[in-house]
């Protein structure tokens, strides 16, 4: 269910998302410092079971598991937006899907079923969290925000989104007429633009 903006995911837990993402480079270094144990293996390290001298393989097997939730929760909700919103699919890496989910947070909340979206990425960055070493000060890297004005929105979307933005209602009967006359032109996903609606209505607002 949408809220009062025709978000699915709402503005508060889009903040809170914002800063969960943010904390994804740090953490990926710090799972590849768990995986490997660098920071654990000292003098002649852990000893197998069987008590031979031998070194085990230096793998964190719970950080790799971790790693992969991380890895396969931003990949499933990236892949969602892509295929709901008709965008084209970002890098693989762990990184680049952060990056791009917070970069299209609007396209996200936009998108239905997001409301899932905050539980499942935090559950999947708790989880980093606890497998990883050694707790650190996290300083999120700076990326541009997707704004509302730059994603492609449905017809339903763009009533909703007119009347958040100015207050006033956008009949369908109108949006129609600008659609059939080749006022708004739609994008290949068939999707129009807010700047654009919101220039229409101005203009029609004005006196003759």
């Amino acid at each position: 269910m949408t809220d009062r903006d025709g978000y699915y995911l709402p503005r508060h837990d889009q903040d809170k998302l914002i800063e969960l993402l943010d904390q994804i480079p740090d953490l990926i270094e710090d799972l590849t410092i768990a995986i490997s144990r660098q920071d654990r293996i000292s003098g002649g390290g852990p000893r197998t079971r069987n008590g031979s001298d031998e070194q085990p393989i230096p793998i964190g097997l719970h950080a790799m598991e971790a790693a992969d939730l991380l890895h396969h929760t931003l990949t499933a909700w990236t892949n969602h937006v892509c295929e709901q919103r008709n965008y084209p699919r970002p890098g693989n890496d762990t990184l680049t899907l952060g990056r791009w989910l917070k970069q299209h947070i609007i396209a996200l909340a936009l998108t239905e079923g997001a409301e899932e979206s905050l539980d499942e990425i935090q559950h999947a960055i708790r989880q980093a969290r606890r497998a990883t070493d050694r707790p650190r000060d996290k300083h999120g890297e700076k990326h541009d925000v997707e704004l509302l004005d730059q994603v492609p929105l449905t017809k339903k979307e763009l009533r909703i989104a007119i009347k958040a933005r100015t207050g006033a209602e956008l009949h369908r009967q109108t949006l129609d007429s600008w659609i059939k006359r080749k006022r708004l032109i739609p994008d290949e996903a068939g999707c129009y633009s807010l700047t654009d609606a919101i220039h229409l209505m101005r203009q029609h607002a004005r006196p003759a």
